[in-house]
């Protein structure tokens, strides 16, 4: 006979009707559960979905693509969930075994009704049959392993995943459907005895009938029924609550990965024009997010990736990117929840109540949250369209608020005058775009290359090496001012705006298309911001263009077997270098070269944290402009990772890690130099 089984074997018609009764039943309350929380989604700002579906098929596709692709390396490729050791082997177990059993069940139910419709349509025989059962015996294991493998985790306890009570009965539910599955396998191998290749394509369901083999037939199928409707029931339940459990993120998880914007790095602008519209800028109720934000807050399943990521909560700031997650998703259920008509509590307020100020000023916006996200919630947007709003009420002070105003007096935060900005370049001869109009780079010096003493030696070694190497190159001098990066982090959106308008004006007057930058912060700001307001340039970091000027045979490195004065030497990658622009191999090669020779390579020691992964300075978000408890710098943790490696050396390429690693390596008493890579060829080379 063809292998092949009912898929009512055993159960009574009368049984089937009650079963597809509560099948609507359960469908029913799960539409509700996502109706609810849907219904919270829709309380955000607009994010363009008729937009969005405007247009030929083709537009259309050409919008969908980035999203369904996503969907499909990230979503069920796992491709953001895999590198995290037991965790990770965990959830992919567990999601490959779930969407195998619940892709099985689905075929086995379209069988079911297209064989009631013509037995010619009946297909779960044969050969597709055999495959089947083997299938989902084996990741019905997988899948059992990853939910025994989570339960061993979650007794542990590890401090940076959440916990609710909830959580025992997912994991309790999961394990129950998938013993129970087994169990109604073995007893349906016991009363029907299936023989030859229908009993062996099933390894575990025959060991576990085995079990059996001391029942009659008619022990066999009371025991099969029984526990069917023990399983079926289970699933019910299941099914139903997943919109009121964490298993909330299998729907939130996937529609989010789709709509997510996933360029780091890059924020939403504001307009006059909203401003005036909704008579606030930046996010003051939880209903101002946009409605993709609303829904990330039901993707987000405390796993913790981003607390373990986050330099604010490593240093013991009252900042947890999970916690804001957490605490925003709890505000918008709030106000879901039904209040009497006569209630005068009101809903706790977005600042002050539900997020702190202490706790927004924290974030130093390196994007370590956004980046290692499994379903790309990003806390950081989160966290800045919050300050926007802190912002625009003026409730910031100290520092970070005088740099403000000194950027908004003198365009760079330090205050000083314009006719200062040019004085680093001081018998260099580097001309001005003034001075010479056909250059073929623009160098962007910075705030920091033109104010601060010690990254104004990395802007002069960086010029000596572009005269060594014959660039025709100039600088905007007098004429450039504050990229603006550091006001439009901290939320102060139109200070950034009209120092862009300003700074575009200015390149558009000379032409500009090509831009050297040594800031990551202007690199990120020129390339991403710039291009929301009209300015588009190549613009290119100093490691880059050394790198490349290297290869070309422009800049000639001696292969002396002198190591000069480096030693061992670590690199420190710049968040908006590496993981916010990609930017990590460049810097490596330039040292390589510029430290080491073919017969005596440079002694280079990679930190635990590197290129996509590093781990953040402090300086960004602004909190370069902050006073900060020594005990709790970001800094300090970076320069003992760095010193961990028994570097001499640790460079750079960022002039607010130069600053800040620089104090982070005094802080321990340390004599590693701390060099821009720029420096460090420029040393090699004599220049």
């Amino acid at each position: 006979m063809q292998p092949t089984r009912e898929t009512f074997g055993n159960i009574p018609h009368s049984s089937q009707v009650i079963f597809y009764g509560l099948t609507v039943v359960t469908m029913a309350v799960f539409a509700y559960g996502i109706w609810r929380r849907f219904k919270l989604w829709r309380q955000g700002a607009p994010i363009g979905l008729k937009q969005l579906m405007a247009g030929s098929l083709q537009q259309i596709w050409a919008r969908l693509q980035p999203g369904a692709r996503r969907l499909w390396v990230e979503g069920l490729g796992q491709k953001r969930v895999r590198g995290r050791g037991l965790p990770s082997w965990a959830h992919g177990l567990l999601f490959a075994g779930f969407m195998m059993l619940f892709l099985g069940t689905t075929l086995l139910e379209i069988d079911h009704l297209s064989s009631g419709i013509s037995e010619a349509l009946h297909f779960h025989r044969g050969t597709y049959y055999v495959v089947y059962e083997f299938t989902l015996d084996v990741f019905g294991v997988l899948f059992l392993i990853g939910c025994i493998l989570f339960l061993w985790r979650r007794t542990r306890r590890p401090a940076s995943v959440g916990h609710q009570a909830t959580d025992w009965y997912v994991l309790g539910s999961f394990i129950a459907i998938g013993v129970t599955g087994y169990l109604l396998e073995g007893l349906r191998m016991a009363w029907q005895q299936p023989t030859g290749i229908a009993a062996q394509c099933s390894p575990v369901g025959l060991l576990i009938a085995q079990g059996f083999s001391g029942l009659s037939n008619a022990a066999a199928r009371s025991a099969h029924f029984t526990v069917w409707w023990i399983h079926a029931l289970l699933v019910f339940v299941f099914i139903a609550s997943i919109p009121h459990t964490r298993l909330m993120h299998f729907i939130a998880g996937p529609m989010n990965l789709f709509l997510a914007q996933p360029v780091l790095g890059k924020l939403v602008p504001v307009s006059m024009e909203e401003v005036e519209k909704t008579e606030r800028i930046g996010v003051s109720a939880v209903a101002h997010f946009n409605q993709q934000q609303l829904l990330s807050l039901d993707a987000c399943m405390e796993c913790g990736r981003c607390e373990d990521a986050c330099p604010a909560f490593a240093t013991d700031k009252p900042l947890s990117p999970k916690k804001v997650v957490q605490d925003l998703k709890r505000l918008m259920t709030l106000s879901l929840t039904p209040r009497p008509a006569d209630s005068s509590t009101p809903l706790p307020a977005l600042h002050g109540d539900t997020i702190q100020a202490e706790t927004l000023w924290s974030c130093t916006a390196c994007s370590a949250c956004v980046d290692v996200c499994p379903v790309r919630i990003d806390p950081l947007t989160l966290i800045t369209d919050m300050r926007r709003n802190r912002v625009g009420e003026g409730t910031l002070s100290g520092t970070a608020a005088t740099a403000l105003r000194r950027m908004q007096s003198s365009s760079n935060p330090w205050g000083l005058p314009a006719a200062d900005r040019p004085n680093w370049s001081e018998g260099l001869g580097a001309p001005t775009a003034r001075e010479n109009p056909n250059f073929e780079v623009l160098y962007w010096i910075g705030c920091a290359g033109s104010y601060d003493r010690r990254a104004q030696r990395v802007a002069r070694a960086v010029v000596k090496l572009l005269k060594h190497a014959g660039v025709n190159f100039a600088i905007l001098g007098r004429e450039e001012k504050c990229t603006g990066e550091s006001a439009r982090r901290l939320g102060d959106e139109f200070l950034f705006q009209e120092l862009a308008q300003a700074n575009i004006a200015t390149l558009a007057k000379y032409n500009v298309r090509k831009i050297l930058a040594h800031c990551p912060h202007c690199l990120n700001s020129l390339l991403k911001d710039y291009s929301q307001f009209g300015g588009q340039y190549e613009v290119i970091h100093h490691t880059q263009f050394i790198s490349q000027l290297i290869k070309e045979g422009r800049l000639k490195v001696p292969g002396s077997n002198d190591p000069g004065n480096a030693g061992a030497v670590t690199y420190h990658d710049p968040c908006y270098l590496a993981r916010a622009n990609g930017i990590h191999e460049a810097p490596r090669e330039v040292l390589r070269t510029a430290l080491g020779a073919s017969s005596a390579p440079v002694d280079f020691r990679e930190m635990l944290r590197n290129r996509e992964k590093t781990f953040c300075c402090g300086a960004g978000g602004g909190r370069m402009w902050m006073e900060e408890d020594p005990k709790q710098r970001v800094s300090t943790v970076r320069a003992k990772e760095a010193l961990a490696t028994g570097a001499k050396t640790v460079a750079v390429g960022c002039p607010f890690c130069l600053t800040m690693i620089t104090d982070g390596v005094a802080g321990q008493d340390s004599s590693a130099r701390v060099m821009d890579v720029a420096e460090l060829l420029a040393e090699k080379l004599g220049v």
